[in-house]
Order: structure tokens, then sequence, then C-alpha cells
């Protein structure tokens, strides 16, 4: 979203979002029982902390955003061409630095745990599933941070939603988004029923697992464009439904799903109703870190866990203090590296494209369209 409809409320929830996350990849993931060895110098020291437990469901949380802020793009789009060339300015120029950084720093530490290739630019850059290319050239691709899949899952959902949009109009984009996922789901559950064997390709092909999150952030959309819209709710009672229905995705089983659509139906609703209750996310530090959450996303996992398992080598167990302090440090280190290629790299790179694509007609037509505002949607 451009600067002057930015919701600070958002901000605030992208930075919760990104630090659960990082709780989650720097006490839980690399270490027993979730990976086979430990890398972390404090070994299962909070481990089952609940919120690092918990913290991936961090991603089904900027899942719901994404839902809601792509819904206001689309409206605010006049050509699929458009709405992709905005996220391409949004999402190329920070993945391009975030890679090449990862890459460069991955392969000078003194580690052996996350050695990328030069090969995994390929999917990292076209924001493509390594699947594919693994299939296409025979040999093993991966990005060049296993945090850059939740990227490659958001622009399947890109495709398909501006698809639907650009074919129906806005008039009955949410009619049209409620009938196409819940004719989705009962053809993905009577699929399974029946033991399909190519129902990993629907998923794969459809993002199963995400969908109801971002149908979720689709719902919340409609009703804080319409407040007595009845089609919002229909979807976000759908988006509860396949969830419970569905039972994909992390902590099947457990009401740790349920609890992370509460915390999210809570937050934008009373953004909505009861802004006051929700105003503490606009804190401007707090709003600062979910400016910055994207680079943080892309930075934080193998580079830090790198780091703590050179730390972990370098001095074991004997120095508990070190333990203790070492990831707080590096999350406020990441946080400031971060704050640095959101201003001076991110947002510049993110006008520059825009510019370019506002500009064109006034070269090819006259002044006419120079006038028009670089944040124009």
């Amino acid at each position: 979203m451009e600067e002057r409809h930015r919701l600070k409320v958002l901000d605030g929830l992208r930075a919760i979002a990104i630090l659960l996350v990082m709780g989650y990849h720097y006490f839980v993931r690399w270490t027993p029982p979730v990976a086979p060895d430990n890398f972390y110098p404090y070994g299962g020291f909070g481990a089952h902390f609940w919120l690092f437990e918990y913290g991936d469901l961090g991603v089904q949380i900027f899942f719901v955003i994404s839902g809601f802020v792509i819904s206001m793009t689309l409206f605010r789009c006049r050509t699929i061409g458009h709405f992709f060339w905005k996220r391409f300015a949004r999402l190329f120029p920070t993945m391009l630095i975030c890679s090449v950084f990862s890459f460069l720093i991955l392969n000078l530490l003194p580690q052996n745990i996350f050695i990328p290739q030069v090969r995994d630019f390929i999917p990292s850059l076209t924001f493509s599933d390594p699947i594919i290319w693994s299939k296409i050239f025979g040999v093993p691709f991966k990005a060049v941070d296993g945090a850059y899949w939740s990227l490659f899952v958001e622009v399947k959902f890109y495709f398909w939603i501006s698809v639907i949009y650009f074919l129906v109009g806005s008039r009955l984009f949410f009619r049209s988004v409620a009938l196409a996922f819940g004719g989705l789901v009962i053809f993905y559950v009577l699929a399974r029923a029946i033991d399909f064997h190519h129902l990993w390709a629907i998923d794969f092909i459809f993002v199963i697992g995400a969908l109801p999150w971002f149908v979720a952030g689709i719902g919340f959309y409609a009703l804080y464009a319409d407040a007595s819209s009845r089609m919002a709710w229909a979807l976000l009672v759908e988006s509860v439904v396949a969830i419970a229905v569905l039972k994909l995705g992390t902590h099947v089983g457990t009401i740790a799903p349920y609890l992370a659509l509460a915390f999210s139906f809570f937050v934008f609703l009373a953004m909505m109703k009861r802004p006051a209750w929700v105003a503490w996310l606009g804190y401007p530090p707090l709003a600062a870190i979910g400016v910055a959450s994207y680079s943080l996303y892309l930075l934080h996992q193998y580079i830090g866990v790198a780091i703590l398992d050179i730390a972990r080598n370098a001095f074991g167990p004997e120095y508990p203090l070190l333990s203790v302090l070492l990831a707080p440090t590096l999350v406020g280190v990441l946080i400031l590296i971060s704050l640095a290629i959101y201003r001076y790299w991110e947002a510049p790179a993110k006008d520059f494209l825009l510019g370019m694509r506002l500009t064109r007609p006034a070269i090819l037509h006259g002044s006419g369209a120079s006038e028009r505002s670089e944040n124009a949607p």
C-alpha cells in the first residue's frame, strides 16, 4: 500500500508476526525434535515456550494481512499488468539485495550448515518453487534461504486472485471469491475422500493449505470497505470452516491455528470498530519494524542460525549469559539492518520502478500524464 493509505495497526501486526517467526527460528526450528541436530548454543532452551513453539504461525498472520492488502491493491489497479508491476516493484528489489547479501554472508561465514549455490538465485529471484527447477534441470535447487517458501505461496495467490478480480470486476469480486473458494474446498475434500492420487498437485497449484488465511484477509477487507457486507462475513466463516475441515498446515490437532486466527479477527475487527483497543500496534518503534518486516523476514533465518551455530561451536554451554543474550542481540542487529535497507533501498527502488511506469505515457503521449503523482494507484 502507498504511504498515504498505510494503516499503522497493520504495520504493528506485521511486526508481531515477524517477531513470532524469528522466535520460532531461533529457539525451535533448528533443534530436536523439529530438527535432527541442534544448532543453538543454548540447546533446547525456550523450545517449549508456547510463544516460540507456535511462532511459525506468524507466517499465517502474514497471509491474513496479505489477503487484506492485496484486495485493497486490486481495487486501486486499472489492469492486471498494473497490479503485477506494483507487486514487482514492491517485492523484487528487496529480494534481490537480500538474496545477494545472504549468499555472500553465508559463504563467507565459517560455517557449513547453509551453503547456497549460485543456481539457488533462480527460484529466489523468480519467486517460483525450487521443485519446478529441480524437475527441469534434474539437479537439486533450493532458495537462498528456506524462509522464501512463503513468498512462492504468496505469488501463486497473487496470480489466482488477480485473475478472478480482472475477470469479474470489483462489483462481483467478493462473491466470486466466496464461490470459487467454497467450490475448491469441497472439491479438495471429495478428492481426498476418494484417495485421489494427484491430491498434492491441487495443493501445489492452488496453495490450499494457505488459502483460508488469505481468504480471511479478503473477508476483512470486504468488511473494511463496507461494514454491512454480508459477503464479508461469508468469507470469514468460510475461512474458519476451511481451516477446521482441511486440517492442513502446521500444528494440526492443536488449538494454536485457531488462536492465531482469533488474534487476527480481534485485531482487524478492533481496527474497524474499536481502534483504541489496538492503537498500541501503531506505536512508532513497533510499526517501524513492521514497515521493514519484508527484508527482516528474508534475512533472518539462515544468517541468524548460522551465527548461532558458530557461537555453539566456539563457546559451547560454558557461557550461559552469552547464550541468553545472543538471540535478542541478533534480532536487534537484523532489525537495524532491515530498517536501513527499507530506507535506502526498498522504498527508493519501489518509487523508482513505479515512477518508470507512470512517466512512460508522458513520454509517448505528451505532458498530460506527467502531472500524475508517482504514488497514484
